[in-house]
């Protein structure tokens, strides 16, 4: 049968285009630590990553000539691949990268499936960030810490060097964060608005009406408003 089985995606280029592709997508993620893209271009890109930090963790000549050919100015990020990122991944024995989906970029309107690439027990780990948050919460609940979440915790900090120490920091600000958007609850709650943790929108809304409700100004929840009435509630003609 011709053509056999696809062993990786084309991703619509020649091979040229391919390859530049992604090794500019790898560089990038040596660069920042997490990188959005489409959710195939990341799968694709995560291979690359992949051995590209394991060739970090070898640390070789052979190694070195290899991964200079994969990332552009190599020279910049060795200093970072076989110093930084391979002292951090030394005793994990594989999985340095994370692809997360997320809602579609919209990029030209094609609403493509997006995704972020991300090396994990980073700084911009979004999942150790996402179970420090859970973790602040539930310990507020009568129920207390769930067997998930605690599994969670278990794996973000097995490998990550002083993981226990910084998940807690984490909380701990989480645990502020929570504390404030209570605070603001209860200012909107004060000035007549139901309030929903999460409806930060909302809550500018308010904000927003007590400051301009004697200037007259157009409430963006409203019809539009002549600014010469100034606290009347009237439309301008023609403007619906």
């Amino acid at each position: 049968m011709a053509g056999g089985h696809q062993k990786y995606r084309h991703l619509s280029r020649n091979s040229a285009h391919r390859q530049a592709m992604l090794r500019n997508m790898v560089t990038s993620l040596i660069t920042h630590e997490s990188i959005r893209t489409t959710w195939h271009k990341a799968k694709e890109a995560q291979r690359l990553a992949e051995k590209l930090i394991t060739l970090g963790k070898k640390n070789t000549n052979a190694s070195r000539r290899r991964a200079s050919q994969i990332l552009f100015d190599p020279l910049d990020h060795f200093p970072k691949l076989f110093g930084t990122l391979r002292n951090r991944y030394l005793t994990r024995p594989g999985g340095y990268t994370r692809v997360l989906h997320i809602e579609s970029l919209n990029r030209n309107h094609d609403q493509a499936p997006s995704a972020i690439l991300e090396l994990v027990d980073g700084p911009r780990d979004m999942r150790f960030a996402m179970t420090a948050k859970t973790l602040a919460r539930e310990r507020l609940t009568e129920n207390g810490v769930r067997d998930i979440t605690a599994r969670n915790v278990a794996k973000v900090i097995r490998y990550r060097k002083d993981g226990e120490e910084e998940l807690e920091s984490l909380v701990r600000r989480m645990r502020k964060v929570n504390l404030r958007g209570e605070e603001r609850g209860r200012e909107a709650w004060s000035m007549g608005e139901s309030w929903d943790r999460e409806d930060e929108g909302r809550l500018r809304r308010v904000r927003w009406q007590k400051k301009n409700s004697r200037r007259g100004e157009r409430d963006p929840a409203d019809g539009r408003r002549d600014p010469r009435m100034g606290e009347e509630d009237r439309e301008v003609p023609g403007m619906r």
